[in-house]
């Protein structure tokens, strides 16, 4: 293509866009006409990267066309010029005839964009630490009531502060479910590859939901059906997953009725599932409880409210471990939802 043909087709491109030859020399690019108060084609036409840029700015460049030129495959960085303007640059291999004549590179301008993420950043981290410190604050002092730390209350007082408790538990539950949310999306969450006993990790969580339980009359029954206990992936986040599911059939189960929680395993997969009685989803239902937000549109046939952030993020964390979610309604009241994570990973993607 002709170096008239290559100006026509850049002129018309919306972002920045150069193109090198093999001798990575600057052959054509657009500067003029997008941003030339940043540069301009004339100041790298014929010229190398380290003749056009200061050292640090074009030791990043060079070492992503390197990249380009060894391995024939796209490569995607980020530089941050003295100025305070920071370009999103995709660098492409040209090929012809299965031979590389040069390298495109596609630059756009995302300060604004950087900016308007650290700024998010920063509300977040805020909000969910302001929100945070009280609420845990007043777990444990409310706990120090229970106990008798400042003296014995009478029975009817420690049940109502049992409800408060209850309350601010779940609403250390939900500025998590938020923080973590935030996090996954965003890739601030690096998850971990650890061995741990899934058993003593489902009783755990037992212990500590077992207060959700004492106006409903529930009963865990544990079914574990495994060679080992022993599995591997981010012990963290899969004990946020159980323990939001064990929540989820606590809030739904019908009173005085069993919970049963299933842990078995086939040739491949680890499998942990919840089974309660509880009101029947219809496919429509069933098939969008794992969706961002939906909790008021499912649960306005339930009578239940919440962030709808809970299934949400933990199909999040079971798809990060290469798993998938499982979630059956039946006809006859009993609701099954769980998941499977493979036994054996290489490594754990986010």
């Amino acid at each position: 293509m002709s170096k008239e043909m290559l100006d026509i087709l850049f002129g018309l491109c919306c972002d920045v866009i150069v193109y090198k030859n093999i001798n990575l020399e600057y052959v054509s690019s657009n500067l003029n006409m997008k941003f030339k108060n940043l540069l301009k084609t004339s100041d790298i036409l014929n010229k190398k990267v380290f003749n056009v840029f200061e050292n640090d700015i074009a030791d990043i460049i060079h070492k992503n066309d390197l990249y380009v030129v060894t391995t024939l495959k796209p490569v995607k960085y980020k530089i941050e010029f003295n100025s305070g303007v920071i370009f999103e640059l995709i660098s492409t291999p040209v090929m012809s005839d299965s031979s590389l004549i040069g390298i495109i590179t596609i630059g756009r301008d995302v300060t604004n964009e950087m900016k308007i993420k650290e700024q998010k950043d920063s509300f977040v981290a805020t909000l969910t630490h302001d929100l945070k410190t009280p609420t845990i604050a007043q777990i444990r002092m409310i706990e120090l009531l229970l106990s008798d730390t400042f003296g014995e209350m009478p029975e009817t007082q420690k049940e109502m502060l049992s409800h408060i408790l209850n309350s601010c538990k779940y609403m250390q539950r939900m500025i998590s479910y938020v923080l973590n949310t935030y996090k996954l999306e965003n890739g601030k969450t690096k998850l971990k590859n650890e061995d741990f006993d899934f058993e003593e990790l489902i009783k755990e969580c037992c212990l500590e939901l077992d207060s959700l339980n004492m106006d409903k009359n529930l009963k865990f029954i544990t079914k574990f059906n495994l060679k080992s206990p022993a599995a591997r992936g981010d012990r963290a986040q899969l004990k946020r997953v159980v323990i939001n599911m064990i929540s989820n059939a606590i809030s739904y189960a019908f009173n005085n009725t069993a919970i049963e929680l299933v842990l078995e395993e086939n040739d491949e997969n680890i499998i942990f599932c919840t089974i309660n009685e509880s009101p029947y989803m219809p496919p429509d239902i069933l098939n969008r409880i794992f969706e961002k937000y939906v909790s008021g549109v499912c649960n306005t046939r339930f009578n239940k409210t919440g962030t709808g952030l809970g299934l949400y993020l933990s199909e999040q964390i079971i798809s990060a471990h290469n798993g998938k979610i499982i979630a059956e309604s039946f006809i006859e009241n009993k609701n099954k939802i769980g998941f499977a994570i493979p036994k054996i990973r290489e490594s754990i993607t986010i």
